[in-house]
């Protein structure tokens, strides 16, 4: 699954509002569908933004390595 990237008018009301209070600028977000179509958005705040760029890295050189395989 590819990332996503959407512009802030995209979302609905209620997330855009629910960001505005988050703490900081950048933080790592768990989303989880549920039964009955819904689905939670749950902050991960014990993963920093250094560890998502460390995370980011490690994913990139994973892709390559398998891409090498082929």
């Amino acid at each position: 699954m590819d990332e996503l990237l959407l512009d802030e008018a995209e979302l609905p009301e209620t997330l855009r509002e629910w960001l505005a209070t988050a703490p900081e600028a950048a933080f790592a977000l768990a989303v989880e569908r549920l039964p009955g179509g819904r689905v939670l958005l749950r902050p991960l705040p014990e993963a920093s933004p250094e560890l998502i760029a460390r995370l980011r890295v490690t994913m990139a050189r994973y892709r390559e390595a398998l891409m090498n395989l082929t």
